[in-house]
């Protein structure tokens, strides 16, 4: 089971888009004379924990690629990713790629979790027939 430490929430049913690019936010890099932080704007403020899926997918897609391709983060509703401004273009592929392999995996999760929460009720609900039956069973005076 995957573990989250976020607390970010919006509707279960929302999945998550880029909009755009931010261009009030974007921004070029402290001590960088090509490097931007270039923010783009997501469809809402993603679920707890699908930031985490999101960035496992960036990385498995960009296996290989320089250390600075592997700076793309979630920020509220609000995907950064650090880089030239004349590469901005050759990433949106794969910056969509991971955001859609994101929602599948935190949907994937989301019915693993349900999955799971049924069984716990169901085996409770069990239990708690066993003693109601066993209850019903006793005659006190």
């Amino acid at each position: 089971m995957l573990e989250f430490k976020e607390n970010l929430h919006v509707e279960s049913e929302t999945e998550i888009r880029i909009r755009g690019i931010n261009t009030d936010k974007t921004r070029r890099m402290i001590g960088s004379d090509t490097d931007y932080q270039v923010y783009f704007e997501l469809s809402g403020t993603p679920p707890q924990g699908w930031s985490t899926l999101f960035e496992q997918e960036w990385k498995a897609l960009n296996v290989g690629q320089p250390l600075t391709l592997q700076e793309a983060t979630v920020e509220r509703a609000f995907l950064m990713l650090q880089c030239p401004l004349g590469e901005v273009a050759g990433h949106q592929l794969v910056l969509k790629l991971a955001v859609a392999a994101a929602n599948t995996a935190y949907e994937k999760y989301k019915r693993e979790q349900a999955s799971e929460q049924k069984e716990r009720e169901d085996v409770w609900r069990d239990e708690r027939k066993l003693v109601e039956d066993l209850a019903k069973s006793l005659h006190f005076d």
